[in-house]
């Protein structure tokens, strides 16, 4: 025996390795901004033990513990002779363990080495607590002890009983909780407090007895603390947040304590709403949810689907990382960049029309062509045709490297950017597209989103602020951010919004293709919000649309916001503050730039916003980085006022300038603004006379007819295309029908009721447009 003890301490130089390599195992909790658990995960052995630090202990806690357990803790060398010498002359009378004698060294030691309950046993328990004296100070020793002190099964350390008890951190414990914590470790099975209460408050009022004695706490704080009941939650593991902490963990897979900046209860008000709201969306049906503050990043709530634990949801699938089609969700960022690139302003013209000269041709979610319209509109409206147009005058694959260039970018099929991306022909997931959208609060800046605390951040070293990468000018940002707060709010979900409140969200919605993904993002000037619903396995959501299925949780979630209580996160108040070189111009169309600058008639005018005042000219359709001439150049005869050519012989001409619209728009505009109105017939004395038609004919049907329709049956209807060269291409309500020569035959389906709108564009552009209605003959019926 005396050889074996001696060889133990001969092992002394090993021992401080052997210390840290049996201190590595910790179990991990991912914790909300206030230090409560939101999910926890069991060590390999599958124990549950979260690493804490002496300062991070209530103190009630750390002194109820050594007067109870070990007075004299900071003044012996690991044993107390006097304890030591009386548990063993119990055990030599009575040849049975009476009372340990233990010191807190002296349990650290049998915690790190067990060892059998007999004489020999408690001599090693002596040297090693010898030992851990002379390596360890009196701090680390009492570290190691409220990791490791048992509380039951596999419940270890004072931090694990705490949150499995209390759900609170043991900096959080009041005297009552932290008494019975104290005396737990001796009896854990026999005190535990959820099975047995009345054992566990004996157990507890025993400590708090010697505490009084002691004269560590006054007779009075004694018989107060007494009063409290010993009540505990039932024990089982946090659940809030599943997938953001199931995230971190795998991210940090060495790290015990992950805290994070999540809001527990907005976390769990959200989380409630969306597994109620996706119920109701059908079978099959997730949904994810995503909150960040805008001043710091900070995501303060992470719902990444209906239900975690729902498997015919797919729960367990993070639909804020997964890759989606983002729909039209990328329009607001062109819109900014075309502002930085000198493109538009927020009133410049752009053509929803037709498209003939390109492979790829779009519609509109909603019926027919509006013709001219303004980028504002066509943001506001989510009109696909002149985002189309926007994108092939910026460059695809420069928009597409614009946002690689602030660490987010699309995936796209086979690498290719062409004008599908910009209404959603490319991949990303509901995080990258919150993270792009707050950049239109935070003065166009890209800041990562934050998850956990302490995380470095990118500083400008300028001013050391955080700034992370910039996407567009402070002044786009603004113009994006105050159009994209036009759009109303539909009444039946802007409940619980006041008219004040309304205005400060920029918001934007969008739908895939096949109504696979609906999407909703918003932004205030203190959070941005973003909304997923669909289906994770890909499968279509019949009629779902992101402006009526993610826009109504959009607004749920902001009313959320607003109506929080000052304290743990604040409510809308505020919209970003107005850029001074956001400047209002009045601008003019055809042209598109400011009055004073266009060239020709001044149409229409418009009050636009513009960064630094420029005004750029109306981009030309279907062009690439081409503008628009306004102005074109005929001859007149001064006597019949007729127009000459160069065939007209020797008539004197007189030149004049004419302002013209893009002849794409001809069967949109007034009838002052038609090329026809403006410019005059050929003389008859040319002697060869051009082509002169600037629009078609559609024959067959007048415009602004009524057809009644009797029994729902089909009506077939001869048109064709007076004036045309080539093949005519058709479309009714912009869905294109057919491209075809000669007359055409249009089938008026049951289903068609209600204004219609019939276009016919040739092979060289020029356009035809007529309307008219569908209606029951009542008569009929």
């Amino acid at each position: 025996m005396v050889l074996a003890l001696c060889s133990l301490w001969g092992a002394n130089r090993y021992y401080p390795l052997l210390l840290s390599e049996q201190q590595q195992d910790f179990a991990s909790v991912v914790l909300d901004d206030q230090g409560y658990p939101l999910r926890a995960f069991a060590d390999q052995q599958g124990v549950w033990r979260y690493k804490v630090d002496i300062e991070d202990v209530s103190e009630e806690y750390l002194a109820a513990l050594i007067a109870y357990e070990d007075r004299y803790f900071y003044q012996h060398p690991g044993v107390n002779p006097i304890s030591f010498l009386r548990a063993a002359w119990q055990y030599l009378i009575h040849q049975r363990i009476v009372s340990g004698g233990s010191t807190i060294t002296m349990q650290v030691a049998r915690i790190l080495h067990p060892h059998p309950r007999t004489l020999l046993g408690k001599l090693q328990q002596v040297l090693r607590a010898l030992q851990l004296e002379w390596y360890l100070s009196k701090q680390e020793i009492l570290n190691i002890y409220i990791n490791y002190a048992p509380f039951g099964g596999t419940l270890e350390g004072v931090q694990a009983a705490s949150y499995q008890y209390f759900r609170k951190p043991a900096l959080a414990l009041r005297p009552a909780e932290a008494v019975l914590l104290a005396v737990l470790p001796q009896a854990p099975s026999r005190y535990r407090p959820d099975r047995y209460p009345q054992r566990a408050t004996q157990a507890r009022n025993k400590v708090i007895d010697r505490l009084v004695k002691q004269g560590n706490w006054s007779p009075q704080k004694g018989k107060r603390v007494k009063q409290e009941p010993v009540v505990v939650w039932k024990p089982e593991q946090p659940f809030v947040a599943p997938l953001l902490a199931r995230r971190l963990h795998q991210e940090n897979p060495s790290k015990a304590v992950i805290n994070t900046y999540i809001k527990r209860d907005l976390q769990l008000q959200i989380s409630s709403y969306v597994g109620e709201y996706a119920m109701l969306q059908g079978a099959g049906v997730s949904m994810a949810v995503l909150v960040v503050d805008n001043q710091t990043q900070h995501v303060v709530s992470y719902v990444g689907s209906a239900s975690m634990l729902d498997a015919s949801r797919a729960g367990h699938v993070d639909m804020i990382q997964a890759i989606r089609s983002p729909g039209s969700t990328l329009k607001p960022l062109l819109f900014a960049l075309a502002i930085d690139d000198n493109l538009i302003h927020s009133q410049s013209l752009l053509a929803d029309v037709p498209r003939l000269n390109s492979r790829y041709q779009p519609g509109n979610f909603a019926k027919g062509f509006d013709g001219p319209v303004t980028a504002t509109d066509a943001l506001q409206r989510s009109l696909n045709i002149p985002f189309v147009q926007l994108i092939e005058a910026y460059g695809e694959q420069k928009f597409v490297n614009k946002l690689a260039h602030v660490l987010y970018p699309l995936r796209i099929p086979n690498g290719q950017a062409n004008a599908s991306v910009i209404l959603g022909g490319a991949g990303i997931s509901l995080q990258s597209l919150v993270t792009l959208h707050s950049s239109f609060a935070n003065q166009g800046w890209v800041k990562p989103l934050i998850f956990k605390k302490h995380e470095t951040e990118p500083k400008n070293p300028k001013n050391n602020v955080v700034k992370g990468r910039r996407l567009v000018s402070d002044e786009a940002a603004w113009i994006t951010w105050k159009t994209l707060t036009g759009l109303t709010p539909p009444a039946q979900f802007s409940w619980g919004l006041s008219k004040q409140v309304r205005p400060l969200l920029a918001w934007k919605t969008g739908t895939s293709w096949s109504s696979r993904d609906a999407w909703a993002i918003g932004s205030t000037e203190q959070y941005s919000i973003g909304v997923w619903v669909g289906k994770p396995s890909g499968e279509p959501l019949k009629g779902a649309l992101g402006v009526t299925t993610a826009a109504p949780a959009l607004f749920s979630v902001l009313s959320m916001l607003n109506n929080a209580k000052q304290g743990s996160y604040q409510s809308v108040s505020a919209m970003p503050e107005r850029p001074f070189n956001v400047q209002e111009k009045e601008i003019c169309w055809p042209d598109g730039r400011v009055s004073h600058l266009s060239e020709g008639t001044c149409d229409r005018r418009f009050v636009a916003l513009t960064k630094g005042g420029v005004t750029p000219r109306t981009l030309q359709i279907e062009s690439r980085l081409a503008f628009h001439q306004v102005i074109e150049n005929i001859m007149i005869d001064p006597v019949s006022g007729l127009r000459l050519s160069g065939h007209c012989g020797a008539l004197v001409a007189k030149h004049e300038k004419v302002s013209v619209w893009p002849r794409q728009l001809e069967p949109w505009l007034a009838v002052n603004e038609k090329r026809g109105h403006r410019i005059p017939m050929y003389s008859p004395h040319c002697l060869v006379i051009p082509k002169q038609a600037d629009a078609l004919t559609i024959v067959g049907l007048l415009n602004h007819q009524q057809i009644y329709r009797r029994q729902q049956s089909l009506i077939q209807q001869t048109v064709y295309a007076s004036g045309a060269s080539g093949q005519v291409s058709w479309y009714l309500n912009g869905q294109w029908l057919a491209t075809q020569a000669g007359a055409f035959t249009l089938k008026l389906l049951p289903q068609l009721q209600g204004k219609a709108e019939l276009v016919a564009i040739d092979q060289h552009g020029v356009t035809g447009r007529i309307t008219f209605t569908m209606k029951d003959d009542l008569i009929s019926l």
